[in-house]
């Protein structure tokens, strides 16, 4: 279950400080320090995602505990702070994990406070700024707050991933820099390392494997609380107006006149000159005679469009894969998945369609169809961006793949029971028989049902008794817990609608940038962010609306306070 453990790692679980210094202090002890403070405790017992994952090192097992007392005695006695345990975790990311971010602070200044140490020979430095200029100057020594575990996630990334949204504001908030502030009023920077999209050579080999940013890594994993950070959202906004409200709009009228053409295109193709004689339902067609050239070279020319069109989209595509990876491609959610889904199953029954018909194969019909559904379907894309549609697209793909999912599991078994106990009652002929029997008991669920072909059995009575269980379970009860079910998801997504809406929009600028190049995200239009000794920063300004309340809330104490000396005077 665990090994690895010894009496420093219990002295400090038990919260005793005098034991620890004890056993590090103690010249009778001295021979055994450093196997003390790089002893690790493994297993399952401490293994991620238990509750006593404390990180396996001591001085881990004292900050994880929330002892900054005795981890300055581990300190004291040159425990390492680089040390990491067997899941690449240093102590920030520990501390990340156990959601303690006045000891993150004590431990991130400690360690900058020992590197400036480290890297001046004699002097001590007071100012806490200069330590850190000096710690960050040196370029082969990697911040602690840095680095990355195994995952590949630094202590602000695996915030992000865990969706703790106190830690992460924190964390945010810990790195930005005050340019100027003129009352209530600051302008406020806040590095875009490990939250933004980094801005990646073209032809660096590595681009796949590149970490992860905050923002990427939110909207992965749709962590609703966290998109609604103040800063994610003025990110997302100025991305919004700088490029992404400008190539969403293209690109939706591009796709809307691609779409028309691509409906114009199957109008003209299956339009004919039909002869028909008599009237009504009596009407016969004789004769049948094609358009005339005008009308065949224009469908022509509509479908050699729709081809190209296809064929530059799936290139679009087929370069985003290989910005990004293909596991990226597609591991991404919400309308990011629906568009990269759609616009690669659009591109490839296009594709399909246009081989079969070279061949003249009948099956070019149906691949036209389901290509015509998808086509259409695409334009769900666009319609998630607004506040007033998107919550709806949502509200959508939650019930077909959470409420109707469910319902449909459930009915399979109801459906497949009764259609067998009907197959065998009626005595219907093999397989064909069963589907029959399946078709019956489907068209019953919908109160579409012969009563007399129930009574006319040799076992009547059982027939009409199983046709009127399956009503009352089937057609009153499922159908019925379907739309309550329907109910309760449309109550949440209404209810969150304002998060799920910035959700949506921060997936659809990520899809946007995922497929722009690096010489397009550096133009100077569509810069979003401002360069300070090369560092990428977001630049905001804040209003403290609290700092002109406590000044007069001050002056009027002060005034109560003089008004009451006037009338003891008095």
């Amino acid at each position: 279950e665990y090994y690895g453990e010894n009496v420093l790692h219990i002295a400090i679980i038990k919260r005793n400080a005098t034991m620890v210094e004890w056993l590090l202090g103690d010249e009778k002890n001295r021979a055994y320090r450093e196997q003390q403070l790089t002893a690790a405790a493994c297993g399952n017992f401490f293994k991620v995602g238990r509750p006593c994952y404390y990180g396996e090192l001591p001085l881990a097992f004292a900050c994880c505990t929330n002892q900054w007392n005795i981890a300055e005695i581990l300190l004291k006695h040159d425990a390492s702070m680089d040390a990491t345990d067997s899941n690449g975790n240093n102590i920030l990311h520990l501390l990340v994990i156990h959601n303690l971010p006045k000891m993150y602070t004590k431990v991130k200044q400690r360690w900058i406070e020992i590197e400036a140490a480290n890297k001046t020979s004699s002097d001590e430095y007071d100012d806490d700024e200069e330590d850190e200029k000096i710690v960050l100057d040196q370029k082969k020594v990697i911040p602690l707050w840095k680095r990355l575990n195994k995952d590949g996630y630094t202590p602000l990334t695996l915030a992000a991933e865990l969706g703790q949204a106190e830690m992460f504001s924190f964390l945010l908030e810990e790195r930005k820099i005050t340019q100027w502030s003129y009352g209530p009023v600051a302008c406020v920077l806040y590095p875009l390392d490990q939250v933004d999209l980094e801005i990646q050579e073209e032809k660096d080999e590595d681009n796949a494997d590149k970490a992860a940013g905050a923002l990427e890594i939110i909207v992965k994993y749709a962590h609703v609380e966290l998109i609604m950070h103040p800063r994610l959202i003025d990110l997302v906004n100025k991305k919004w107006e700088r490029f992404a409200r400008r190539i969403f709009f293209r690109r939706f009228l591009i796709t809307l006149c691609y779409l028309i053409i691509f409906l114009g295109t199957t109008i003209l193709d299956q339009s004919r000159i039909e002869t028909t004689e008599g009237e009504g339902e009596e009407a016969v067609v004789v004769r049948v005679e094609p358009l005339g050239w005008v009308q065949q070279a224009i469908c022509t020319v509509g479908r050699i469009f729709v081809l190209a069109g296809a064929i530059w989209k799936g290139k679009a595509e087929f370069n985003e894969m290989t910005s990004i990876g293909v596991k990226k491609y597609f591991q991404t959610t919400g309308s990011g998945l629906l568009e990269n889904c759609l616009a690669c199953l659009f591109c490839l029954s296009i594709y399909i369609c246009n081989i079969l018909r070279a061949f003249d194969f009948q099956a070019q019909t149906a691949v036209l169809a389901i290509a015509a559904i998808i086509g259409w379907g695409y334009m769900l894309f666009f319609v998630m961006a607004f506040r007033l549609t998107g919550p709806f697209v949502v509200m959508i793909y939650e019930m077909l793949f959470n409420d109707v999912l469910r319902f449909f599991i459930i009915y399979i078994v109801f459906l497949v029971g009764f259609s067998q106990a009907f197959f065998v009652l009626f005595d219907n002929n093999g397989f064909s028989g069963f589907l029959v029997s399946v078709k019956q008991s489907f068209l019953g669920m919908l109160g579409d049902f012969d009563l007399d072909a129930y009574t006319d059995t040799t076992y009547r009575y059982i027939s009409v008794t199983l046709l009127i269980s399956y009503i009352i379970v089937v057609t009153i009860l499922l159908l019925n817990l379907l739309i309550a079910m329907m109910g309760d998801t449309y109550g949440n997504v209404i209810e969150g609608a304002t998060q799920i809406w910035h959700l949506e929009r921060a997936r659809i600028v990520f899809a946007i940038e995922n497929e722009m190049s690096t010489e397009e995200r550096n133009l100077d239009s569509n810069k979003y962010w401002t360069n300070i000794d090369g560092e990428r920063y977001l630049q905001v300004e804040e209003v403290d609306d609290k700092s002109f309340l406590h000044d007069t809330e001050d002056d009027d104490g002060d005034g109560d306070k003089k008004d009451g000396e006037n009338e003891d005077n008095k």
